[in-house]
Order: C-alpha cells, then sequence, then structure tokens
C-alpha cells in the first residue's frame, strides 16, 4: 500500500507539470467528458481501486484518444497489475502523443522492455531518454541517476549476454519422479548427494486452498530421483517452505509463515515469516516440528535460509520492511551452546539497494549463489556467484549468463557437492506444472571446489562404544576451519559424524573430547577415485604413560626451527592443555635413520625444544613441560619407504 501512496504522489505531480507547461493546450485536445472519466480515473488509482481505474481511463481515451496523461496513467496502472506488456503499448503511446510533459517515461520503458526481454527496443527508449532535458541534469537526482545506471548496465549486459549464451550447460527437467503438476521449488542436498528434500505446493485437506509442505526423495542407481515422500512431524496444515538441510541430513532449517487468521500455528513465531530449525528422531523416523531460530529473526521478513555442511554457518534473506520492497542477504553463527547468535549483513559485495535472495551457500563454505535483480542482468531476478576471499569478504557477483537467465525470475538453485552439476526452480517450460526442478551442467568458471565426504565414528578404545566428541576439520595453510560438528554417540549408527572434505588442498583432521587424549592427522585433498572417506577414531583416555602422535608438525628442512605459517597440531595441543590444566607432558622427539644417529638424536633433540618453546610461548607453564629426542631408535614405520619415513619423523606427546 505505501508503494501504492508513492506511485500515486508522484503521478499527481507529473499531471501538475503537464499542466505547467501547457494548460492551453490540454485542455484543447481534451473533451469534457474525457477530462471527467481521467478525474473520476484519479480518484479510483487514489483509492486503490486498479480495476475501476482501468474502466475509467478506457472510457477517457475512446472520447479522446490523444489525452496523454490518460496513456501515462493507464500506463502506471497496468504496470501496477503486473500487465507489463500492456503498460508499454500504453506508455509508448503517451510518449508518441506528448513526451515533453514525460521525459523520464523513456527511462520507464526502458526498463520495461528490458524486464520483458525486448532488449533492442530497450536500447532504442535509453537513447530516446539520453536526448532529453531531464537526462542533461541526471547528476542532480541520485536517486533518477540510481535508476539510469541500473536499467542502462542491465540493457547492456543483457545484449551480450545473448550474443555470447552459454552453449554447454544443458538445462534439461530433473530425471525422475519428483517434478508433477504441482509446483516444486527450493531444493536442498545432503553431503553425499543422494538424499534431497524440497518444497511442493499441496491441496490443503482442510478447505478450499492450497499449501507448502516439505518432500522427500533419494538418487537411486540409475541417477533419477525416486517418487517423493511426504516429510512426517514437520509439515503441518499451514505453510513449511524454503527448506535448507545438514551435511549429515539430520537438521533442516526453514522458513514458516504468519497466516491472517492463526498466525505461525503451533510454532511461536516474531514477525511476517521466520527462520525455524527442526531435528530429525532416527527412533521414530520423523522430524520434529521446529524451533524458532531466535536471534536471527526479527519484526521483519526471514526466509530463505541456507546452511552450511556442518551446520554452524546460515546464510538467509531478510526483506527491510515486506518481500518485494528490498533484501539483503545476512549470515549468522551457532555458538557452542547450539543458539545462533546476532545476525550481520553479508561483507562484501554482494548486497544492493534492490533484491538479494534465494542464497545457496555450497558446502565448500566459499561459494555462494544467489538471485538478485541489483546487479547487472537480464531484467529479473538473475542467479549470481559470489566468492570468499581469505580476508572474509564475499567477491564481486558474477552472472550465470544465458540462456540459464532470463528476463524472468530465475532462484531455488542448488548445486551438488562435486560442484559439476545444479539444480533450479523455473517454469519456463509447461513440462509438469507452473514451476518444476531442472537441472544442468555449470559453466566450468561458475563451478565450486568439488566436495567429498569424509565420514567417521568416535569410539572410546576401553568400551569400543562410541562416544561425543567434537571433529574438526581445518585448512593447514591458513588455519581457518572448514567444518566443526559433533560426533554422535548412536549404536548402530556407523556416521557419528559426516564433514565435507574439499579438493585442493591439505587439511588437519582433530577429534577432541573432555577427559580424553586428541587425535590429530593429515588428511589430504579428494580425488576422482576416492571422493568419500569413512573412519574410525579410537579416543584414549587421559592417564599416565598415554600418547599423542604429531606427525605434522611442519619444520624447516633438515633444521629444528618451527616453518613459518600455521601450526595446526601446536595450536590444538595448546587448546588441549588449556583445557586439562593437571595434565603434565613429556615432548619426544623422533626421526627416521637417514644420517648418522647422532646427529639424528641431536636434531629430534633440539625439535622437542622448538615444541616446547612454543607451548611456553602460548602461556603453557614450563613446569608442565619436558622434552627429549630418540632420534630413530623408536621407528612406527618401517624406514624402507618414504610414506614409512614420514610416519617415523614426529613429535610425540606423552602424558607424565
Amino acid at each position: 500500500m505505501r508503494e501504492i501512496l508513492s506511485k500515486v504522489a508522484v503521478f499527481l505531480a507529473l499531471v501538475t507539470l503537464c499542466c505547467a507547461l501547457n494548460p492551453f493546450q490540454i485542455h484543447a485536445q481534451v473533451s469534457r467528458s474525457a477530462q471527467r472519466a481521467y478525474e473520476n480515473a484519479l480518484q479510483s488509482y487514489s483509492s486503490f481501486d486498479l480495476d475501476n481505474t482501468v474502466v475509467q481511463l478506457e472510457k477517457a481515451l475512446k472520447k479522446s484518444p490523444n489525452f496523454h496523461k490518460a496513456w501515462f496513467l493507464l500506463a502506471q496502472t497496468n504496470r501496477d497489475l503486473n500487465r507489463d506488456s500492456l503498460a508499454i503499448i500504453a506508455l509508448n503511446k503517451g510518449l508518441s502523443i506528448n513526451d515533453r510533459s514525460f521525459q523520464r517515461g523513456w527511462l520507464e520503458l526502458a526498463e520495461l522492455n528490458w524486464k520483458l526481454g525486448n532488449y533492442k527496443a530497450g536500447v532504442a527508449s535509453m537513447d530516446r531518454f539520453r536526448n532529453t532535458d531531464v537526462f542533461s541534469k541526471i547528476n542532480a537526482d541520485s536517486v533518477l541517476s540510481q535508476h539510469y545506471r541500473w536499467v542502462n548496465n542491465g540493457l547492456e549486459f543483457s545484449i551480450k549476454a545473448v550474443s555470447f549464451p552459454h552453449t554447454d550447460i544443458d538445462i534439461r527437467p530433473l530425471e525422475g519422479l519428483v517434478n508433477t503438476e504441482m509446483q516444486e521449488y527450493y531444493p536442498t542436498m545432503t553431503l553425499d548427494g543422494n538424499n534431497m528434500v524440497f518444497t511442493r505446493i499441496v491441496p490443503s485437506s482442510f478447505g478450499n486452498f492450497e499449501h507448502e509442505d516439505f518432500y522427500f526423495t533419494s538418487r537411486n542407481a540409475t541417477e533419477t530421483w525416486s517418487f517423493a515422500q511426504p516429510l512426517y512431524g514437520i509439515n503441518t496444515a499451514f505453510n513449511e517452505g524454503a527448506p535448507s538441510i545438514s551435511g549429515d541430513g539430520m537438521t533442516i532449517i526453514f522458513t514458516a509463515c504468519a497466516s491472517p487468521r492463526d498466525g505461525f500455528g503451533d510454532r511461536q513465531g516474531k514477525g511476517s515469516c521466520d527462520l525455524f530449525e527442526s531435528v530429525y528422531n532416527p527412533n521414530t523416523q520423523t522430524w520434529s516440528l521446529g524451533e524458532n531460530l531466535g536471534a536471527p529473526n526479527s519484526g521483519a521478513w526471514e526466509s530463505q535460509p541456507t546452511l552450511s555442511a556442518d551446520g554452524n554457518f546460515l546464510v538467509f534473506a531478510r526483506a527491510r520492511h515486506s518481500r518485494h520492497r528490498g533484501s539483503d542477504l545476512f549470515g549468522t553463527m551457532r555458538g557452542d551452546d547450539g543458539t545462533w547468535g546476532k545476525p550481520f549483513i553479508l561483507p562484501g559485495k554482494i548486497n544492493t539497494s534492490f533484491e538479494e535472495e534465494s542464497p545457496f551457500l555450497h558446502p565448500d563454505g566459499k561459494t555462494l549463489y544467489f538471485s538478485s535483480n541489483g546487479h547487472a542482468g537480464l531484467g529479473g531476478l538473475d542467479i549470481f556467484v559470489s566468492r570468499k576471499s581469505e580476508d572474509g569478504l564475499w567477491g564481486t557477483p558474477v552472472n550465470l549468463g544465458y540462456p540459464l537467465n532470463t528476463n524472468r525470475n530465475e532462484n531455488s538453485l542448488l548445486v551438488e557437492p562435486g560442484g559439476e552439476k545444479a539444480i533450479f526452480a523455473t517454469n519456463r517450460s509447461t513440462h509438469n506444472g507452473d514451476l518444476d526442478l531442472w537441472q544442468f551442467t555449470l559453466p566450468q568458471d561458475s563451478r565450486p571446489t568439488s566436495v567429498g565426504v569424509l565420514s567417521g565414528i568416535v569410539l572410546d578404545q576401553t568400551s569400543l562404544q562410541p562416544i561425543e566428541a567434537n571433529v574438526d576439520l581445518v585448512n593447514v595453510k591458513t588455519g581457518e576451519f572448514v567444518a566443526s560438528v559433533t560426533s554422535k554417540a548412536m549404536s548402530g549408527d556407523a556416521n557419528g559424524f559426516v564433514l565435507p572434505l574439499p579438493e585442493n588442498g591439505r587439511y588437519s583432521f582433530e577429534v577432541s573430547r573432555e577427559g580424553y587424549m586428541f587425535k590429530i592427522d593429515d588428511v589430504f585433498s579428494i580425488d576422482t577415485a576416492d571422493s568419500d572417506r569413512h573412519i574410525e577414531v579410537i579416543l584414549e583416555r587421559i592417564k599416565t604413560g598415554a600418547s599423542i602422535s604429531m606427525k605434522t608438525v611442519r619444520f624447516e628442512s633438515g633444521s629444528a626451527d618451527l616453518a613459518e605459517g600455521y601450526q595446526t597440531d601446536l595450536s590444538r595441543l595448546v587448546i588441549w592443555l588449556r583445557s586439562n590444566p593437571t595434565s603434565n607432558v613429556q615432548i619426544i622427539g623422533h626421526t627416521d635413520n637417514i644420517g648418522a644417529t647422532s646427529s639424528n638424536k641431536v636434531l629430534s633433540t633440539s625439535r622437542a625444544l622448538s615444541v616446547m618453546n612454543f607451548l611456553v610461548s602460548n602461556s603453557i607453564h614450563p613446569d608442565r613441560l619436558s622434552y627429549s629426542g630418540v632420534g630413530s631408535l623408536d621407528p612406527i614405520g618401517t624406514n624402507d619407504t618414504e610414506e614409512g619415513r614420514s610416519l617415523n619423523r614426529r613429535v610425540e606427546i606423552v602424558v607424565k
């Protein structure tokens, strides 16, 4: 309503301007009956009765076909009614009669043609606008200047994109039994790529209307998707939409909106639409109803969440007032206590003064896809990709191009963990209803880092029963956490934890639990032959003689000096010693058998001392520490191979 009031004020100002320009000419060309119908149309427009506005304007134009003010109001009314094709016809007619009274109309006409995909006509209208008196003074009007740049950049991009389309993306309906005569959209996928949840509009059993529910499908051996089944527990008679599932498939963040009569139903909400969290119960095979996320929600519109693979970082869309009034992408972090923190606007170059929505965070944690009409695009909401830099800022968005993006609205993108294939919702065909899920191959330059699955279970050394433990995957080069989860203690479940394992990197795999020795090891990037890995981790309770073999402490070649950069093993050791203040340890250096025994003993002792100095420099009291070196006398692998020698070059931590 606020938007229509604003348009009324703008239009009435335009009417005043028209009369001031040439009142005699206006009255000379318009009959009295046409003027009365026009005044009735203005009254109806001010009262938001758009249908009657059209009726009155048609009467006016039948009496006086050259009544340009009536054509301009008819153009605006049709635009308000989402009849952009009719708006173009009316605006063209009015401008052809008297463009001096509405010189900005050429810019409006260029925008309408851009949004309908009439790019050449849009460029022609923009050329006419550049020849007006209004354009010569554009720098004095910041709002008009921003509007001009937005439309002009969009038209320039559209002409280029259509001229040079992507020819290798193979867009087609999703294979399998997901799409129906109902609408399917907002897909989300588990980290293994074999299970998908999406939103479907279904008939209500409580009346003659429809609502949104969640459905589940799995990928079979033929790479097609199975017949979809509803999710039990989370679905209600109200709307549930825009789900995002965690990598392990145990948590869903979703949107629920208040209805005028029933509000949020059995859920507790804050604004028009809020974010909720549902947890899967494997014993009952049902989902919980969903708890309000708390801090991320406000009195505004929050929706369209995307959850990181480990479930600890969330991106979502928030509108400034209500949807279609401008929206931005926000982020929030899950705290150690499981609650969500205060949201923050995503730093970098993603958000504009227009609409950013429908985000999808790939499991690599650094590639974000989203829809926007604020960046240069083809006229509607286009899909863009932005990459996170090492300073934490999101980079300049890149349009995924034509024919994936069109002048229509494209959204609901999902990029599979492998990074090559993607799924999105579109109504570009009458294949099976108004909105279906389609699949395509991403252009090479738009792909994320390929991600595999690192799964496993953590066991107690004595009982060999599953235990809860913290499991972290850390980038060895930067020290950045790739993922951090809690391994669950569920008997009979082979997967206590599931982590994303990106390609092209070296990672530290760290497992810890209070009262236990921690485990740490190197994990290298995935390859095509081994994209998924499953491991079993056994933790030993803290006791005298318990040890930790730290095989990845990095030293300068042939030296006892620690290598520059992040030392993931030592950083974890510092945390462990701080968490277990009563534990004292001995640091023992080891080498392989290359070189003289005496020099190896000296080198191993010096390296153990370097580790001790690192710990002391990080506030671990020296009285808790001692060090020694044994050279090559205590190997844990063969010295006949490089792999075995690498195992022998290590630092061991032993509880005293």
